[in-house]
């Protein structure tokens, strides 16, 4: 097996409990991108990815433009294997849930999660980028 250099093992929303985005995490140097996502107390929210190939971090809280450039972005479950698409997310409705995901990290620069919908429970986002060697 491979050893792996960890580059990066960030925290994107912390227990969130109210709509909004998270912080944004410079993936740019990362060969892989690991998402571990996690909820409590019963969560009612959706929560989405987005990326960015702008050299510095967009607006992800703002509206998409040519200068504030970012998309919502799809990422792969572990758990199901399959491709969640970045403009629908995850739709939680009452139930907690903790999953295992993957980006295609190719060309992006940058990654955030937003949640919105949001009526009950804790959101926790996790980010693991790491390189092969």
């Amino acid at each position: 097996m491979a050893n792996r250099s960890i580059k990066v093992n960030k925290t994107c929303l912390d227990a969130v409990v109210a709509n909004g985005v998270g912080t944004s995490i410079n993936v740019s140097d990362f060969r892989h991108v690991i998402i571990q996502f996690g909820t409590t107390d019963s969560a009612n929210a959706v929560i989405k990815f987005q990326g960015s190939s702008s050299d510095d971090a967009p607006t992800f809280s703002s509206t998409q433009t040519p200068t504030n450039h970012w998309d919502y972005i799809g990422v792969y479950d572990y758990e199901s294997v399959d491709i969640i698409e970045g403009d629908t997310g995850i739709t939680l409705s009452g139930a907690d849930d903790v999953r295992t995901l993957m980006i295609n990290s190719d060309g992006i620069d940058w990654i955030n999660a937003i949640v919105s919908s949001w009526s009950a429970g804790k959101i926790t986002v996790k980010v693991k980028g790491f390189n092969n060697i």
